[in-house]
């Protein structure tokens, strides 16, 4: 009878693995299967809304007051284009919470500003195109001129908030799409 540890047998099954697959290719998969799900885990956020208050996923997360929505644009230098936020503002730390950022392009493409900036700033998926990237205004007809993307998620969150909508515009420093 033979007796062989599980390490032992999880050990020989892996190098028998890393032989037959290639070392590298092995690794990278290893590290894809580990690393992956935990980014996604850390960079996804999920909210509670409930009239008045926000609070995140995470069950230590306590609840905050919110005060109101803000859509923020900020206008790119040289008329390329702008970004929309959507912000919840509270009355604790964080001051205010971003829920989605969009970049608009002039020449009609909008994106989710979740791919990053540089050269990654166009890999964040397609969304409907703003109306209005270049317009800077500070009130309600900020919302004619959002991607439709901004617009829903926007009226969403005042209606579960209960809470007012405030409008602001901003000079950004730069595109995201400029490389310092």
């Amino acid at each position: 009878m033979v007796v062989v540890s599980v390490p032992v047998v999880l050990l020989f099954g892996l190098n028998n693995a890393f032989d037959r697959l290639g070392g590298f290719a092995f690794m990278v998969g290893l590290f894809a299967a580990i690393v992956v799900p935990i980014i996604l885990y850390q960079n996804s956020h999920a909210w509670i809304l409930e009239r008045g208050f926000i609070k995140g996923r995470r069950s230590e997360s306590s609840r905050l007051a919110v005060r109101s929505v803000l859509l923020e644009r900020g206008v790119w230098p040289g008329g390329r284009g702008s970004t929309d936020e959507v912000f919840v503002v509270t009355d604790g730390r964080p001051g205010r919470i971003r829920i989605i950022g969009v970049y608009n392009w002039e020449g009609g493409e909008s994106r989710l500003a979740s791919g990053g900036l540089g050269s990654l700033a166009r890999s964040g998926p397609k969304i409907p195109t703003a109306s209005a990237p270049l317009l800077p205004m500070v009130d309600v007809n900020l919302m004619s001129s959002v991607s439709e993307a901004a617009r829903e998620i926007v009226d969403l969150i005042v209606r579960e908030l209960a809470v007012p909508l405030e409008f602001a515009c901003v000079e950004a420093r730069q595109a995201p799409d400029d490389v310092d």
